[in-house]
């Protein structure tokens, strides 16, 4: 049963807390959920475990603007913030509404009821993975979507290829993942790399290991700041907690503005500050200009901060040292590194940075139509062009992420209540063609190597706003908190189609009902109530062509093109599949050829025509040749189910309910491993092809047809046998010709197959296409329209059949 919220917050950290309180001091009436897809409260503050961890920026602006920070240091270890997080959860009254163990995979916007459809795998403890199994999928639907994952993969950290590593005698760690376990007293650690998890680690580590280094490719600017807040602890000595709270907020607010405008305005006096601070605590034979002088200019990348100059004190006292230097190698007891010296390593430590991942790895689609992050542009740093009822969180990156996401989150509350008093189930902003068709930038204005890695998969902004923030808390305080929220939107009520943001890279940029129409000849036709997507193309006379299972009428373009000369080439989404919508009940092979006749009569085609069926759609036309035998003057069967056991290990899982379920999560993983089976040619593997996997896997229906028909026809051991047998026995009687096509490298059904359906249908002519996989009409399009043109043009003047083999 599907369980309905006005409003859902993906993720139970400090952004996604914060919006669940917010939420119900704003908007009291509405009933919301916070789904986590970890087993615990505290997201960055519960994952992180490594020594020393802390936050970089000061907790009177990374503390909730409701709820003042009263510990004593300003700069605040992990366990301190996650606890200030749990809290939080009790104060508010928040604990009946997370959800843990909860990972949300894909989110589907339908217009007709302006809900999402939430699909949402329950997991079990530990980091979710790709593939990992789920104890089970459920679906919720919500009225608005607001997603608090943050920007980065939980489950892995960025880890480049060191060469030797599996030489190492001692321990690769990377902070993300730190184990409980590891003992590092006495020994010597190298830490890789140069940003604010090494800064934070070298000084946590120096006083129990032996040595501690942090070898860097390159520097990063650091400054040294006090870890408690002499101002504020006046403050709170003398006012009450809340406005002592608020000043000091307000203060640092004030001086993180002042540094960085600083910074961007003055680079060089900024970099002389933080020089002669280095200087003045380093020990005086420290190169501070091979160490501590990048090339770039402070806040390019993100300032790394050190307590109480706890770095610096760790070097003069020296337990630690930095190298700037690059690795050559890995070496059984340490790093040979490139300039010819070595570093001997009892641990090494890759603090190398994050893996980006925007709204968690979710996927989105609109009405059908998939939503591609990267070609979207964001409206006021939340919203997304063309996605209705939908928000994320992003925080500042040059200053504290809560400031960033409390004005997200009471924003939000603003939309919401708006939406309220004037009727409306739907906010969708619409960028202007002007805008869209402008510059864009990166959403994250850093050039640390996370965010040059990771930036082609974040939506962008535009030239000005709202499509664009500037990273300037108080120009985005009077906009969020005081500025209008009906500029550059659109409000709607149910079943008003007011989406359509920017078509992900394969699909059509024409739609009608989230039904990509971009092909030429592209149709919709609703039959007995089931909307089907169809192509028509060409003219003479008609020929029917059948896609495979997971599949869609577009694997059939190359022959549209080839046979349109010669013929009325009709190709569609069987139900379920692709674009079209499901017939009623459970899908099977018998309902899938139930909807051809009825299709074939609404395009007005009453006269037997050849039905050309690949995969699937192989044994679909032979079930309808069956059913129908005055309908089918020829079949032709490519690469066709129905003649043997063989299949590949994927559909065979996939017939394993629980395995199956978990294995359709949709992920551009999944669609890339998909679509590099079909292809013996790996350059046919396109990111289009690619992306277009993923949009239709991304589909309930899709998948749902897909495991029906998986469960269906196979088991773990193989395709069944009686249905088979069944099916050939009645194709076995008709008089047609048929042609048996086959790729010699198919590793979805193998080419063995070829040879059993030519025993099981002795009158069929066969034809074997060299190098090519499970689809030879994509691989060889050329000579596969040679040899269905000679095929059809024969007709049942075809002699014996002799076999035949593509040179």
């Amino acid at each position: 049963m599907e369980e309905h919220m006005d409003v859902l917050i993906v993720g139970a950290g400090l952004s996604g807390i914060g919006a669940a309180a917010h939420l119900k001091r704003d908007c009291p009436d509405k009933t919301f959920v916070v789904l986590e897809s970890r087993a615990a409260i505290g997201g960055t503050w519960d994952l992180f475990r490594y020594p020393g961890v802390r936050s970089d920026s000061d907790m009177f602006t990374l503390g909730y603007s409701f709820r003042p920070w009263t510990d004593a240091k300003a700069i605040a270890p992990g366990a301190s913030i996650r606890d200030y997080i749990r809290s939080t959860v009790v104060e508010e009254g928040l604990g009946d509404h997370v959800r843990l163990q909860h990972r949300v995979i894909a989110a589907s916007w339908a217009s007709e009821t302006a809900q999402w459809t939430v699909t949402v795998a329950r997991t079990d403890e530990g980091e979710y993975r790709d593939g990992q199994s789920a104890h089970e999928l459920i679906t919720f639907t919500c009225s608005f979507l607001f997603v608090c994952s943050g920007y980065y993969r939980y489950d892995e950290g960025f880890t480049p290829v060191f060469p030797g590593a599996e030489s190492f005698d001692g321990q690769l760690v990377h902070p993300q993942h730190w184990p409980a376990d590891l003992e590092y007293a006495g020994k010597r650690v190298v830490i890789v790399g140069s940003g604010a998890t090494a800064v934070t680690l070298v000084p946590a580590m120096a006083g129990t290991a032996g040595h501690v280094t942090m070898l860097q490719r390159s520097p990063s600017y650091i400054a040294p700041i006090p870890s408690v807040d002499r101002k504020a602890d006046v403050f709170r000595k003398y006012l009450p907690r809340r406005l002592a709270y608020r000043l000091a907020r307000v203060k640092n607010i004030g001086y993180s503005m002042f540094v960085y405008r600083l910074s961007r305005r003055r680079p060089e006096k900024m970099k002389s500050i933080l020089r002669s601070a280095a200087v003045r605590l380093l020990p005086a034979d420290f190169d501070v200009d091979t160490h501590l002088s990048p090339t770039y200019n402070p806040w390019d990348e993100r300032l790394c901060m050190t307590p109480d100059a706890d770095l610096y004190q760790a070097i003069k006292r020296g337990t630690a040292d930095i190298v700037t230097d690059r690795i050559e190698r890995i070496t059984p007891s340490g790093i040979q590194l490139a300039s010819g010296k070595t570093l001997d390593a009892d641990v090494i430590v890759s603090a190398t940075g994050l893996n980006i991942l925007a709204i968690g790895g979710m996927s989105l689609d609109v009405d059908g139509s998939r939503i591609t992050l990267a070609d979207t542009l964001t409206y006021k740093g939340m919203m997304l062009d063309g996605v209705p009822n939908f928000a994320m969180t992003i925080g500042y990156t040059n200053a504290s992420w809560t400031l960033k996401a409390d004005l997200v989150a009471r924003y939000i509350g603003r939309v919401l209540k708006y939406m309220d008093r004037h009727h409306n189930d739907v906010v969708t902003p619409r960028a202007s063609p002007s805008v869209r068709s402008g510059h864009r930038v990166s959403l994250i204005d850093l050039q640390s190597g996370y965010v040059r890695r990771g930036v082609n998969s974040l939506p962008r902004q535009g030239e000005k706003t709202p499509w664009r923030l500037h990273q300037n808390y108080l120009s985005d305080f009077r906009l969020l908190r005081f500025g209008r929220v009906t500029d550059e939107v659109v409000f709607g009520r149910a079943g008003n189609r007011t989406a359509g943001g920017a078509p992900a890279a394969g699909e059509a940029a024409t739609t009608t009902h989230g039904v990509p129409l971009g092909l030429a000849g592209t149709g919709v036709l609703d039959i007995h109530g089931t909307r089907i997507r169809y192509r028509v193309t060409g003219q003479g006379s008609p020929v029917l062509l059948l896609h495979g299972i997971g599949q869609s009428l577009e694997d059939w373009n190359d022959q549209h093109e080839r046979l349109s000369a010669d013929h009325t080439v009709f190709s569609l989404d069987l139900p379920g599949f692709g674009y079209s919508a499901r017939s009623p009940g459970k899908a099977s092979l018998a309902k899938l050829a139930a909807i051809l006749p009825r299709f074939l009569d609404q395009v007005g085609v009453t006269e037997p025509l050849p039905v050309i069926g690949n995969s699937l759609g192989g044994a679909v036309a032979m079930t309808f040749a069956a059913a129908n035998p005055g309908r089918v003057s020829a079949l032709v069967l490519v690469d066709s189910a129905g003649f043997g056991t063989e299949v590949t290990i994927v559909l065979r899982l996939l017939a394993i309910r629980p395995v199956g379920a978990v294995l359709m999560r949709p992920s551009r993983k999944n669609a890339a491993r998909t679509v590099d089976g079909i292809f013996y040619n790996k350059e046919f593997a396109t990111d289009e092809r690619i992306e277009h996997q993923l949009a239709l896997s991304s589909r309930p229906a899709h998948a749902r047809t897909l495991l029906d028909l998986v469960q269906e026809l196979g088991t773990f051991r193989g395709i069944r046998e009686p249905w088979r047998r069944h099916l050939l026995a009645k194709v076995g009687t008709l008089d047609i010709p048929v042609l048996i096509m086959w790729g010699d490298h198919d590793l979805v059904l193998p080419s063995a197959h070829l040879a059993a359906a030519a025993q099981a249908l002795p009158a069929a002519r066969t034809h074997l296409f060299q190098k090519s996989g499970h689809m030879p009409q994509i691989e060889h399009p050329d000579e596969f329209a040679a040899v269905v043109r000679d095929f059809l043009d024969q007709g049942v003047a075809w002699a014996a059949p002799t076999r035949h083999a593509s040179r």
